[in-house]
């Protein structure tokens, strides 16, 4: 009987030993976060009247302030 609890605590410590830190995990998050796709768009915060600037991302990966804003209060604008 105890070999067999020896042998289940030595298997769980070999199995936590692999898995990642909170913190890998955290730097893997925020590095894929700052990625956009081409044409991808989203609005930011409306102002006091309701219209919200809108920024798509270029082929450079970055998002970009566009030209045009979005009245949000409308239901169609694009989401982050």
């Amino acid at each position: 009987m105890i070999k067999k609890i020896v042998l289940t605590a030595a298997v769980a410590a070999f199995a936590v030993s692999f898995a990642p830190t909170v913190s890998f995990a955290k730097k893997m998050h925020k590095h894929h976060a700052h990625k956009c796709t081409p044409g991808h768009m989203m609005t930011g915060k409306a102002d006091k009247m309701g219209w919200a600037p809108v920024m798509g991302c270029g082929a450079d990966g970055k998002m970009y302030n566009m030209v045009m804003r979005c009245y949000s209060a409308s239901g169609m604008c694009p989401k982050g």
